[in-house]
């Protein structure tokens, strides 16, 4: 367990890095439980995507598996992080897992592709410039002859180029600009084993790999909640709940002027 000087070094750590791995986040007995979740699911191809880079998502597991899914929310040993950086404006944006059947490398990317346009995408008076974080959990252990997750070292605070900032999407084409730029960068490979989870800012260049094939029972998976700073939490006081409002449009039909 974390005591409140490790939170306080770790923190630091995330602060500077823009990326921290936490040891043992969860017990053997909920690794094995969400094993076998996702192992079923894609036997039964319950997923929503399965791309060109070897990526296999879920993206229901809210609703499939509640009680579970609600406790990584809110997790004790991620939630001192998001609880510091974001506070009260933390909300969680989604969560989904991942298993890769096969070889993998990811596309080098940003979670936030918009990070750097989002006063411009706003279109407003006085825009509001947001954060975004990400909390994964390993289900699977990523040793380096395995498996790794690569970070572009050195841009926590440090801008990614304007003219690479076009390229800030999903791409499978290794020879893309952004992909070739970050390739060319200096690295930080991470190396999560099974029930350690990754906390990080969601504007940091980074990457995924497996590399060869899995053990039997020991497919590459694992779970990502992405959260946000969102200023209007339920504790700011207003003359009117928005409950009602999301329930009945949906997260999308409360933006009317929203593409």
């Amino acid at each position: 367990m974390s005591t409140p000087t490790n939170i306080d070094e770790n923190l630091n750590q995330l602060e500077r890095d823009g990326f921290l791995l936490i040891r043992q986040a969860l017990d053997a007995n909920t690794v094995a439980r969400w094993k076998e979740v996702l192992y079923d699911l894609y036997a039964r191809q319950q997923y929503e995507i399965s791309n060109g880079v070897g990526n296999v998502a879920f993206e229901k597991l809210l609703a499939l598996q509640p009680e579970m899914a609600k406790a990584l929310m809110v997790h004790p040993s991620t939630s001192p992080y998001l609880r510091s950086i974001l506070g009260q404006q933390c909300q969680l944006r989604s969560l989904r897992a991942h298993v890769n059947p096969g070889a993998y490398t990811q596309e080098w990317h940003m979670d936030f592709y918009d990070y750097y346009y989002q006063a411009e995408k706003a279109a407003a008076a006085q825009p509001l410039v947001g954060l975004c974080m990400n909390v994964t959990f390993y289900l699977t252990d990523n040793t380096p002859d395995h498996g790794r997750l690569t970070f572009v070292k050195g841009y926590m605070d440090r801008p990614v180029p304007e003219n690479l900032r076009p390229n800030l999407r999903y791409t499978e084409d290794r020879n893309d600009p952004f992909q070739r730029w970050c390739d060319e960068q200096e690295h930080e490979d991470l190396h999560p084993l099974a029930g350690d989870a990754v906390v990080f800012y969601s504007h940091i260049p980074h990457q995924g790999a497996k590399f060869g094939m899995d053990a039997e029972g020991q497919m590459r998976a694992n779970i990502v909640l992405h959260y946000q700073q969102n200023p209007m939490f339920p504790g700011i006081r207003f003359v009117s709940d928005p409950q009602f409002t999301l329930e009945t449009l949906g997260y999308r039909g409360t933006f009317p002027f929203a593409d």
